[in-house]
């Protein structure tokens, strides 16, 4: 009998954290996966690709435009978490991850969050609100254990 595949929801930014998030599309095979990131002209062309979803984009600064579709953000999660009905939810940040994480927690599904590369002897916001409630924390710089105590080193490199 075969075991049921587990639901994942992959959830960044766009960028370099959606980069990041990417290298782990090895996994989508070995699960039912929906990909979550900015709407974006950059990222209209994964929907040729990946299963994918898009949240509001932060833009550009913390100005209003941020802030509303922050909170915005806050009801896509919902409605994404909801419908698609994820086990685990794996994110590597920023800004878009938050809402996510805070819902998905809400709904009790399992948070994992990878450190981005970049962050080696310097915290990160997002990982700041995330940390506290994460059930895996993952660095990919051992020196980052000094900012993160709690995380994980699993060794160099995204996982």
């Amino acid at each position: 009998m075969d075991k049921e595949r587990k639901r994942v929801l992959f959830v960044s930014s766009s960028g370099g954290h959606l980069t990041q998030l990417l290298e782990l599309a090895p996994l989508f095979e070995e699960c039912d996966y929906l990909l979550v990131t900015e709407k974006i002209e950059a990222t209209q062309s994964l929907k040729k690709k990946y299963n994918t979803k898009y949240a509001r984009p932060a833009g550009k600064g913390r100005n209003f435009s941020f802030w509303f579709n922050f909170l915005l953000n806050h009801f896509v999660a919902f409605k994404i978490i909801l419908s698609f009905k994820p086990t685990i939810i794996i994110t590597t940040g920023a800004h878009t991850a938050v809402p996510f994480c805070l819902v998905g927690k809400l709904l009790r599904k399992k948070i994992v969050y990878i450190l981005t590369f970049a962050k080696i002897k310097s915290k990160a916001k997002s990982a700041n609100i995330v940390y506290p409630f994460a059930d895996e924390f993952i660095v990919q710089w051992e020196e980052a254990l000094s900012l993160y105590p709690k995380a994980k080193y699993l060794g160099g490199g995204l996982y």
